[in-house]
């Protein structure tokens, strides 16, 4: 008898031990295909080589990120992270999405819009759970720094080639980065990952390297003249560099040297477009903004809980957009408006309610003495991006749900070192 119960401890164990060792390597594929996801998000081959676009990687980097996920839960036990309680406002505000196919005025367009919400929602659970160490956040956030060199140089190439320039003087890449204010955006949300790996990195050589993906960066945000997206983009490079203990200084010189690298080098177009800010009142895309603005303000008023439908904005225009608006059709150039018009104004509370929630965790996040860096880089992005969204408005974005995950990871780090002194 005491041979069996030796036996089956023994086989108790070596299951342990095999469980164990499964759940590692899961582990490692979630945080190996978050990692590809956002490197095949900025690098996007198929822009190179059409033949990848069959392959749909990002998707199936996702797809396997999840599927990680779930089989480490399986065989660890452990729980999915989803961000905390206050994560389920997002979700909740999510799941006005699928549910406005009841009212919306164009179900094609909210079906897919429903789509890309429960898309949305993979990417901040995945993403979230495959960061679960500071090492694995630091390298996310490097790899996605060196990854929007795509992009970065991408745009950089058109404007020196002079490649069918939108207006005739606003680079631009290809496909999602087609528009100016999308690539814009795109590169605010990474801008103060190569500035952490500049400051952060021990040789000079990777030094070096980040401070010229950062350059490449700003280069490209200049060369778009998104007005928007130059504010953010200062915006997120202070909110990194004045803060931090060791670093406001360096940081008050890099930011110096930045402002004069722009007053020298920027093209003269940057700074006449950049002079209208003041006078909005002439601006033609202002004027389509008005115009969205007054659209949203009588659906407001006509749907105030409801909203014409998540996707349905466009649709909208014909019976709620004024006369003056002609026959041009605009989004709604800002998210918050965005999610009032299509979803109502709970939804909009609850998006609201996350996102200051999030940035309150991931400010206080900085000061931790582990993951402060990577917290203070994060904050800076997304609150950059999110000034982005004021003016733009995209609420079903990869960039910014890569950045909610981006913070709920970080902050949940945090919080469990700070429980864990406190014990």
């Amino acid at each position: 008898m005491r041979a069996r119960a030796v036996a089956l401890d023994e086989a108790l164990l070596a299951r342990e031990a095999a469980l164990a060792r499964a759940s590692g390597r899961w582990r490692d594929l979630a945080h190996g295909a978050a990692v590809a996801f956002v490197a095949l998000l900025y690098s996007n081959p198929m822009y190179w080589w059409t033949w990848f676009e069959l392959l749909r990687l990002g998707f199936v980097s996702m797809g396997i990120a999840a599927a990680a996920v779930i089989m480490h839960r399986l065989t660890s036990g452990e729980r999915i992270r989803i961000g905390g309680a206050g994560s389920l406002a997002l979700f909740a505000y999510l799941a006005f999405i699928p549910l406005s196919l009841a009212w919306t005025l164009s179900q094609p367009d909210t079906a897919k819009a429903a789509i890309e919400g429960m898309k949305m929602a993979v990417v901040f659970v995945a993403v979230q759970n495959g960061l679960d160490t500071p090492a694995r956040l630091r390298r996310f956030l490097l790899v996605a720094a060196l990854a929007s060199l795509g992009p970065a140089l991408g745009g950089i190439w058109v404007w020196v080639r002079d490649d069918q320039l939108v207006e005739g003087f606003r680079t631009h890449w290809r496909g999602l980065y087609g528009d100016p204010n999308r690539l814009a955006m795109s590169l605010v949300a990474v801008l103060p990952f190569a500035l952490y790996g500049a400051f952060t990195a021990r040789r000079l050589a990777p030094r070096l390297l980040f401070a010229g993906v950062a350059t490449a960066q700003i280069a490209a945000v200049v060369l778009t003249h998104s007005r928007s997206g130059s504010v953010a983009a200062a915006l997120a490079g202070l909110l990194y560099l004045l803060r931090g203990r060791g670093v406001a200084l360096r940081g008050a010189v890099v930011a110096g040297v930045i402002a004069l690298g722009l007053a020298v080098l920027a093209p003269r177009t940057f700074w006449v477009r950049s002079a209208t800010i003041a006078a909005y009142e002439e601006d033609a895309s202002v004027i389509g903004r008005r115009h969205a603005w007054m659209v949203l303000g009588r659906i407001v008023e006509d749907r105030p809980l409801a909203g014409v439908g998540a996707g349905a904005f466009i649709d909208a225009w014909g019976p709620y957009a004024p006369l003056e608006a002609g026959g041009h059709r605009y989004v709604a150039h800002n998210v918050l408006l965005e999610i009032i018009g299509e979803l109502g104004v709970l939804a909009f509370g609850l998006f609201a309610a996350f996102c200051g929630w999030l940035l309150w965790r991931t400010w206080r996040a900085g000061d931790d003495a582990l993951v402060g860096a990577e917290a203070r880089a994060i904050f800076a992005a997304l609150a950059g991006y999110l000034v982005c969204e004021m003016v733009n408005g995209y609420s079903l974005s990869w960039f910014l749900y890569f950045l909610f995950a981006c913070a709920a990871a970080v902050s949940s780090i945090a919080r469990t070192r700070a429980a864990a002194a406190a014990e």
